[in-house]
């Protein structure tokens, strides 16, 4: 029995069709991407606490995380799940990100620390 091309794409038309192809990727909202130091003077010359969160990643002195998921918590706030490698060892996180009014500084809090960081020009 020979089949059409068209009676083997139908499954994918389906698939497509339901969502059920490719979820999308979730992200951190624009407004939270950028490098973040913890004081100014820092933003030339990274320290131990630098950060750089991206669309898809977040990016610090010893590890990078993969977003895995961007849970909205609040009008500025987000709660990132990542999965990070570093140093030899791999772990999963979950932080809350709120940023302040302005969009200047952006407070980072989990189960073990408050710690607040500010954004650095771009460039």
């Amino acid at each position: 029995m020979r089949l059409r091309a068209s009676a083997l794409l139908l499954p994918l038309v389906f698939l497509a069709g339901s969502g059920l192809a490719h979820a999308a990727a979730p992200t951190i909202p624009e407004a939270f991407q950028g490098h973040w130091e913890e004081e100014r003077r820092f933003c030339a010359s990274p320290s131990d606490a630098t950060l750089t969160l991206t669309a898809t990643a977040l990016k610090g002195w010893e590890a990078t995380g993969a977003v895995t998921g961007v849970e909205d918590v609040g009008p500025r706030a987000i709660v990132i799940t990542a999965s990070f490698d570093g140093e030899g060892q791999t772990w999963t996180s979950s932080d809350r990100y709120e940023l302040s009014g302005d969009g200047s500084t952006l407070t980072t809090t989990n189960e073990k620390f408050t710690f607040q960081r500010f954004r650095c020009p771009k460039g």
